[in-house]
């Protein structure tokens, strides 16, 4: 038998990948309903507001009850996705997960700001923009490693600077209340 000129550990290194990136974005959409309230499961589902890890993990866990028969709804009342597991080897969500969602989110939210104006909504960039500076802060305080995260974090001052000029450019044309009116 012929031995094949490509390691399969290859493929299966890629395949992980796919399945991590999988997982990113499927917490970056719950994390942007969130933020946009879209969620009336979770405690607080005012816009504006960030979803806990915890949060995340019950409303993807929750996500296939919806689509399920009602006996399956029944055997899957109790699942919730589990965060952050070290003791045992199962589908979870890692902090690492959480915090590329995040950063996708800010990503997202940059756009949000610059598409809201062309809308007419002068407001929300206002708020966006305290967000994702909140966020940037939260970001400067982690010591992250020299590697993908530590990489697109390193990019969310760009976002920051975005949204800014958004905002600068709303207070150059008399479109939003004064710092002090607020």
């Amino acid at each position: 038998m012929a031995e094949s000129m490509v390691d399969a550990s290859i493929f299966e290194h890629l395949q992980s990948k796919i399945d991590e990136d999988a997982t990113v974005r499927e917490v970056f959409t719950v994390l942007f309903c969130g933020y946009l309230g879209g969620f009336s499961d979770a405690s607080n589902n005012t816009s504006g507001n960030l979803l806990t890890i915890e949060q995340v993990g019950n409303i993807v866990g929750g996500k296939w009850l919806s689509s399920s028969p009602p006996i399956i709804q029944l055997l899957l009342i109790a699942f919730i996705v589990p965060v952050n597991l070290k003791d045992r080897d199962a589908f979870h969500l890692t902090i690492e997960e959480y915090l590329l969602a995040l950063i996708s989110l800010i990503d997202e939210l940059a756009r949000l700001a610059r598409n809201t104006v062309t809308l007419g909504d002068y407001a929300r960039p206002l708020h966006i923009s305290r967000f994702i500076k909140d966020l940037h802060a939260g970001f400067q305080i982690l010591n992250l490693k020299n590697d993908l995260l530590r990489r697109r974090s390193d990019g969310i001052k760009y976002k920051v600077k975005e949204v800014e000029d958004v905002v600068y450019d709303l207070s150059l044309r008399n479109l939003v209340p004064k710092e002090d009116s607020i």
